[in-house]
């Protein structure tokens, strides 16, 4: 199996099986919410089938994406190919919520002044989205309407949300439940609202998705996104069937994921790039140990056997070469990815990625770190940035339980 397909593969295990345990309440300095406890000792649900009977060969939907973005008029671009039936532009972001009410007026997720916990969503046109999700849950996206929101099944899990429940958001946005749909519906953002892209985002990541009529290859498709996109812009185009979310960034767990297998936290953010954690996530998650070649490590407590096993291994194979210490860039870092307070959140915020090797691996620069160190990464349950769009060949991040 080729490292690119294991990686893969370690996402979709991942998605597949999630931490569960019981819930804890906390109530300090004004907070009020429910935080799962740490899964040090994870238990795995029975596997899931992600994209029954899907194979990419087959697949009819096309993901098109791109870290520079991509413009508008992809979309309308594509519409004219005969052997295109439908496009829809998506545009993600980063919301903040203060306050969750349930419908019978229960209040939970009070967060004090300055304090939200992060959520993913995503803005779609409902009639143009309708055709991408399951035949099942299109109904309830044509009737989403703007100041609604629905979330996906784990989202309202996390929230313990039921329709009618109202999420109140760090700019004033009052968001209502209508209902629940399937993960894929969502594509793994947290909840789907109805455009335009709220004014308080300062960015949106954009992508389309395309619907291929039946019997019709992808070939011709493929070129005019190339064209239409530019050649001065790196592109992703996946097919259903290659990833187990059609999303912006899909190389990694979408952040509801994260959550629900690392825990919620709320936060501020510090303006410079950084965030700050609530103190009792960070007590009941985060640990400090010592780890062979990198020294004291700080991560959550969930990940130690993996790196540990990754190390080790890497030890024994006689490759303690391949990790300089002194170039250990360090696992929790609480951050906004590229420091861009406007983006979205760093995954090394939840303390489940390393950087080994950090000045000959600077972002965007052809990776340096030996390939079979990757590989014994990679077995262990991690996914290496190195193979990312824009190459972050430091960045080690944890996609699977082995």
């Amino acid at each position: 199996m080729s490292r690119v397909k294991l990686a893969s593969s370690h996402i979709a295990a991942a998605i597949a099986g999630a931490v569960i345990g019981a819930v804890l309440v906390l109530g300090v300095d004004g907070l009020t919410r429910t935080v799962p406890p740490s899964p040090a000792t994870p238990q795995l649900q029975e596997p899931l089938e992600i994209l029954p009977g899907v194979h990419p060969a087959s697949a009819r939907v096309l993901l098109a994406w791109s870290p520079l973005g991509v413009p508008a008029s992809l979309a309308r671009s594509l519409d004219r190919m005969s052997v295109v039936e439908r496009t829809t532009i998506v545009e993600a972001g980063l919301d903040w919520i203060v306050s969750t009410r349930s419908a019978d007026g229960t209040e939970s997720d009070r967060m004090p002044n300055g304090y939200g916990i992060p959520m993913e969503l995503a803005v779609i046109s409902p009639r143009a989205y309708a055709p991408f999700v399951p035949a099942s849950e299109r109904d309830r996206i044509l009737r989403l309407r703007s100041g609604e929101i629905l979330l996906a099944r784990t989202a309202a899990a996390l929230r313990a949300a039921t329709p009618g429940a109202v999420i109140r958001l760090g700019d004033g946005r009052a968001l209502t439940m209508t209902a629940s749909v399937s993960d894929q519906a969502t594509q793994g953002y947290e909840g789907l609202i109805a455009g335009p892209v709220p004014r308080s985002w300062a960015r949106a990541d954009r992508f389309v998705l395309t619907l291929l009529r039946r019997g019709q290859g992808r070939e011709a498709v493929e070129r005019r996104i190339r064209a239409v996109v530019g050649p001065g812009h790196v592109l992703r185009i996946r097919a259903q069937g290659e990833t187990p979310f059609l999303r912006y960034g899909d190389a990694v767990l979408p952040q509801m994921l994260v959550k629900k297998t690392f825990g919620e936290f709320s936060a501020r953010s510090l303006g410079d790039g950084s965030i700050e954690i609530e103190p009792q996530w960070k007590q009941q998650n985060l640990v400090t140990q010592r780890v062979p070649l990198l020294g004291r490590v700080q991560c959550h407590a969930a990940i130690f056997p993996q790196l540990r096993g990754a190390i080790q291994e890497v030890i024994d194979s006689g490759l303690a070469f391949a990790i300089n210490p002194e170039q250990f860039g360090g696992c929790y870092g609480p951050r906004f990815i590229d420091r861009n307070p406007g983006g979205r959140l760093s995954h090394h915020s939840w303390g489940i990625a390393v950087d080994v090797n950090v000045a000959e691996n600077i972002p965007g620069t052809k990776p340096d770190q030996d390939r079979r160190l990757v590989e014994i990464f990679e077995d262990h349950g991690f996914t290496w940035g190195g193979r990312w769009l824009i190459p972050d060949g430091m960045h080690f991040e944890w996609v699977a339980w082995p």
